[in-house]
């Protein structure tokens, strides 16, 4: 990625070594074309953003403190080319803002709004990073793989790499007054990459997920009406829950021009109350499992495919997709994404399952195809 860059020196005393300052501008458009067989019972051709990941721009920044200690920070914007609109609900910096201190010895810590370290950690080794974008998220994105959620508040840690390996934890402050684990998060990573081989596994707990990461304006309250911050029928049923954990790992291996990929993911909702969109309450499940396959027909030009299957308590989602992005340039590419997703069974809601791709509205059948076309540019 080719980075606008401006070069600061900095005195920080009369007489004192002169530290090294640096701050980056880049950014990512994503826009492209959109066809969708179902979405509630009508075909759609649409203008769509965010194909291969969300249009973004942001500032980054560095400062040499000596001792091989420095100092860090990076603001990070979504935004929707078709209209200029903000993302993230209207976040300024709604994707990262967050400042640090690291260090190639002792690692690095940030605090601030930041990604948790599941996806960091799993999207390189899943379909929906390879090839796919959003539209190789599981099962409308339950276990959170695609990164549609942020946390905020958050303190990371990041270990130094040592022979390929590396650790993380995170803590998300719940910043309620009486209540130290209201809105809480906790999360750990454990990756490892050397040669043709990647592994990684994590583990994220998030307390009262609704207003904690879904952004609902309310707490959901047994037996009364409450408004749902969640769209997706596949899941929406347990917004209410008083907490959402998920564990996952996977593994890539590169063999020459291809590259295959495996990848598991476990996700709990526990003691959901009913309410009026949440209307059967308890604990919930979603296990997941996904093999992907990339192969570089040449360094330009890459095809793949993946299948993911869902089972939750009562309801089964297959998942099918089909992809391939050809670059123009180190910063210009032209990506087509295609997923064909078969529902069964009984969703969150206690009606039928039908077919839901992440942030497409929902088929009024089993199945859903939704094809993308679209040219993605960094700078």
């Amino acid at each position: 990625m080719k980075k606008v860059m401006m070069m600061v020196v900095c005195g920080v005393a009369a007489g004192a070594t002169h530290a090294q300052s640096s701050v980056t501008l880049y950014g990512v458009v994503d826009e492209g074309l959109q066809y969708t067989n179902n979405q509630g019972g009508h075909a759609s051709y649409a203008m769509s953003q965010g194909g291969l990941g969300s249009s973004k721009w942001g500032l980054t920044g560095t400062e040499d403190l000596g001792a091989g200690l420095r100092a860090f920070f990076k603001l990070e914007n979504g935004f929707n080319p078709g209209n200029g609109a903000l993302g993230n609900n209207g976040a300024l910096f709604g994707r990262s803002a967050y400042v640090g201190l690291g260090s190639d010895r002792y690692g690095q810590i940030r605090l601030g709004r930041q990604y948790d370290l599941l996806f960091e950690s799993l999207v390189p080794l899943s379909a929906a990073g390879k090839f796919a974008g959003g539209l190789g998220a599981h099962a409308g994105d339950v276990d959170n793989v695609w990164g549609d959620f942020n946390l905020n508040n958050a303190v990371k840690y990041l270990s130094p790499t040592l022979s390929g390996l590396q650790f993380g934890a995170a803590y998300a402050f719940g910043n309620v007054a009486g209540s130290m684990g209201r809105n809480q998060t906790v999360n750990f990573s454990l990756t490892y990459a050397n040669g043709p081989l990647a592994l990684a596994a994590a583990y994220l707990k998030v307390n009262n997920p609704a207003t904690a990461v879904w952004s609902a304006t309310a707490t959901p309250v047994e037996g009364a009406s409450w408004t749902n911050p969640l769209t997706t029928p596949i899941y929406r049923g347990y917004a209410s829950a008083s907490s959402l954990q998920i564990a996952g790992g996977g593994a890539k291996y590169q063999l020459g021009a291809s590259n295959l990929g495996l990848l598991y993911t476990n996700v709990q909702f526990h003691d959901a109350v009913v309410t009026s969109t949440t209307p059967l309450g308890g604990n919930a499940h979603f296990n997941t499992l996904e093999g992907n396959y990339t192969f570089n027909v040449t360094p330009a030009f890459l095809l793949g495919a993946a299948y993911s299957y869902t089972w939750a308590n009562d309801a089964h989602y297959g998942q099918l997709n089909l992809g391939s992005t050809y670059l123009l340039s180190k910063r210009t590419l032209l990506y087509v994404s295609g997923v064909w997703q078969h529902a069964s069974g009984t969703n969150s809601v206690g009606t039928e399952a039908m077919a839901a791709n992440n942030n497409i509205t929902a088929s009024t059948t089993p199945n859903q195809v939704v094809v993308r076309v679209g040219m993605r540019h960094s700078f």
